[in-house]
């Protein structure tokens, strides 16, 4: 295989500075797959690899607004003053992690099913890139309404940013 004997002295010219056993016997194999799968999988692996971070992006500043929520509520307790109701809505809670799983699959799951779909049915080749500007554009505006929540990015930008994504999906 490629002038190798086996897989193994391949992995193990290809990876010579890695010493650690658990990269070596299964992290970069299990990349290697996942990759693979992708490749087999999706119409661009780089595409799906963007959308995926958007959603890790997405999820880390919804925990920094959840947190920076839940600091207000505790300095407002500490000086013992009401809590809005607004801001109990938007504290941190353990069940929304699995909402970002489920929907990071289902989207993901969904552009699949398009691909292999417009593989058979001329309908379904514009709807992979519809599906797929939708949810790069919904994990945009996510992203800037949580770090405007926060206070990083001002609100004038994210109304901008959902004009913006509004007058290209609308085109």
């Amino acid at each position: 295989m490629y002038g190798f004997k086996n897989l193994t002295e391949l992995s193990n010219c290809l990876f010579k500075s890695v010493d650690t056993v658990l990269i070596a016997k299964y992290l970069i194999p299990f990349f290697l797959i996942v990759d693979s799968f992708f490749t087999w999988l999706f119409v661009s692996t780089g595409g799906i690899y963007f959308l995926m971070i958007l959603f890790v992006i997405d999820f880390l500043t919804g925990i920094a607004k959840a947190t920076y929520y839940s600091l207000k509520i505790k300095k407002l307790k500490q000086q013992g003053l009401e809590t809005p109701i607004e801001f109990e809505d938007r504290k941190l809670v353990s069940k929304k992690f699995p909402r970002f799983l489920i929907t990071m699959l289902c989207s993901v799951m969904l552009l699949a099913l398009l691909q292999f779909a417009g593989v058979y049915s001329l309908v379904f080749i514009p709807l992979y890139s519809i599906f797929y500007a939708v949810f790069v554009g919904q994990n945009l505006i996510s992203i800037t309404e949580n770090l405007s929540e926060v206070g990083v990015v001002s609100a004038k930008i994210v109304s901008k940013l959902k004009q913006k994504i509004t007058d290209i999906l609308d085109k």
